[in-house]
């Protein structure tokens, strides 16, 4: 990273009253707060896209401003407070209404199509939901709301268009769904959803997925933290939206630290024509259900940075499963495996008509660094034996390191062609 030092500290000193400590880094509707004296030097990478502010990158593209008073924004105030929630809609937003009155399962209608309004959502109700029925593009901000649906999903949005979630800075925010309903998700949006934000939200599904989206979910570099505590179905769920190509459907991981964990079948499923890109943050799944999957691909699988760390404790399951081609070009994965026929890492071929891709398995490693302790044995019911990798076609390796313990029964790699050229396996260079 090419360093420019930028004495912000003394002119600042200079330029503010003494009561100014904060910059405040504002990304649309949110923003990240610094204290001033904590903010050191200021560096630019070499093409000046992106830039290092107290240790965290942030892209220039997508910054607004830069102030030191705390930006105040227009919202609709939702406000849940036990049995009653109040809705207060600025006179300037025009065409939201609230049809709940000061019921606590509250439901706005947007017929705006011109101007992306804010949700500021905050309170407690443990008989309590969000719906929200819109056309146009909207921020919903999560400010420190603990929500419990006695109907459905906790946030519902009706909208097919892009949805910013937003975990406000230093919030926890909780949602969990109705265990008698028929919703898809405790958190649920009909278009594309983009988490960011530096709060924490925690997401229990009780019915089917914790989050889903029918479009994309795009997890931002500014995201704090997120953890699915339970699932009846995925953990994450996209895809399978109108439009039938991957570049509309996908999971893309930027930043933040999510842990998914007590899955009834995939902890992330990128589904039918999704791909799943991860290129930041830190990921953990615990796969602990039979069949279950750590990160589910059924299309292009890229990993280029982050962290990913897997337990699959689960029988027949896997920690990544991509149907088509994978290729992993940097971060680290670190996984176990203990369940009886599983497996870590597997590219599968599938010839089924049914399937949107067909005749996948292959994976490519050009700088990925992967740490496996695989310990399953054979599930006695099939006889499938347990692997670290698994390609059903074609295994390549140029570069980065593979690194595999194995016990009992289980084989570390298995690939119909594998190719080494570079890299290393086991300590071992090629």
């Amino acid at each position: 990273m090419k360093k420019i030092l930028i004495g912000i500290i003394g002119v600042l000193g200079v330029v503010l009253p003494i009561h100014a400590q904060t910059v405040y880094v504002c990304k649309g509707y949110n923003y990240t707060k610094y204290q001033i004296a904590s903010l050191g030097d200021i560096t630019f990478d070499a093409t000046k896209m992106t830039m290092s502010i107290a240790g965290e990158e942030q892209n220039i593209s997508e910054i607004d401003s830069i102030t030191f008073e705390e930006p105040q924004f227009e919202k609709v105030s939702i406000v849940y407070n036990g049995l009653t929630a109040t809705v207060t809609i600025p006179s300037s937003f025009t065409g939201v209404t609230c049809t709940s009155g000061t019921s606590s399962h509250v439901v706005i209608t947007s017929k705006n199509t011109s101007n992306e309004y804010l949700y500021y959502v905050e309170g407690s109700s443990s008989n309590g939901s969000l719906t929200i029925n819109g056309e146009y593009k909207m921020s919903v901000m999560l400010g420190g709301v603990n929500l419990t649906s006695g109907k459905g999903a906790a946030v519902d949005i009706q909208c097919g268009k892009r949805i910013d979630i937003i975990l406000a800075d230093g919030t926890t925010n909780t949602l969990v769904d109705y265990a008698g309903g028929e919703q898809k998700a405790a958190l649920y949006t009909k278009g594309h959803a983009e988490f960011k934000g530096a709060g924490t939200l925690n997401v229990s599904g009780n019915v089917g997925h914790a989050i889903a989206a029918k479009e994309y979910i795009e997890l931002k570099g500014s995201l704090g933290t997120i953890n699915v505590l339970k699932a009846v179905k995925d953990g994450i769920h996209c895809g399978k939206g109108e439009k039938a190509t991957p570049e509309d459907n996908y999971f893309q991981m930027n930043g933040g630290i999510v842990t998914i964990s007590n899955c009834g079948s995939d902890c992330i499923d990128s589904d039918d024509y999704g791909n799943v890109k991860i290129k930041g943050g830190t990921l953990t799944l615990n796969v602990s259900q039979k069949d279950g999957t750590g990160i589910k691909c059924d299309s292009l699988f890229t990993m280029s940075g982050g962290t990913v760390a897997f337990a699959v404790s689960g029988d027949i399951a896997e920690g990544i499963r991509t149907s088509y081609k994978a290729t992993f070009s940097g971060g680290t994965i670190d996984g176990s495996v203990t369940g009886n026929g599983s497996r870590g890492i597997r590219g599968k071929k599938t010839t089924k008509t049914t399937d949107t891709t067909l005749n996948g398995g292959f994976l490519d490693f050009t700088g990925t660094d992967v740490s496996l302790v695989v310990s399953g044995g054979t599930y006695t019911v099939d006889q499938s034996k347990c692997f670290g990798i698994k390609a059903d076609q074609t295994l390549t390796q140029t570069a980065g390191d593979i690194s595999i313990t194995v016990s009992n029964s289980a084989t570390a790699i298995k690939a119909t062609t594998d190719t080494w050229t570079g890299g290393t396996r086991n300590g071992k260079a090629k």
